[in-house]
């Protein structure tokens, strides 16, 4: 057999073993699930928590400064945090958390 009839062969060889390897490689058996209901829900529970809680940080740091934490040092302080930390944060929650009493 000349070369170019081994080099032939094991083209043909290589391309057989390719072909095999993609028609007998195993699929996964199910797409990935989708979340539920239930951790969506948890999910946006844990937004608002954390919205809530580093309002509340922020009412502790301006108290701590001898300011009284109303909605304008509240409104400045939202204002001075960067546009990522913003978009972690749901406005409402957070604002309660820093302008209002911790026990309403």
């Amino acid at each position: 057999m000349s070369i170019r009839g081994r080099v032939a062969a094991a083209a043909l060889v290589c391309a057989a073993v390719v072909a095999g390897v993609i028609l007998l490689w195993p699929t996964p058996d199910a797409e990935p699930a989708a979340p539920t209901s239930d951790q969506i829900k948890a999910s946006a529970q844990a937004r608002l928590d954390a919205s809530l809680s580093a309002g509340r940080t922020v009412r502790q740091q301006i108290e701590a400064s001898g300011r009284t934490p109303d909605d304008a040092t509240c409104q400045t302080a939202w204002d001075n945090q960067t546009a990522t930390e913003r978009r972690s944060l749901r406005y409402a929650m957070w604002m309660h958390g820093c302008a209002d009493a911790p026990n309403q």
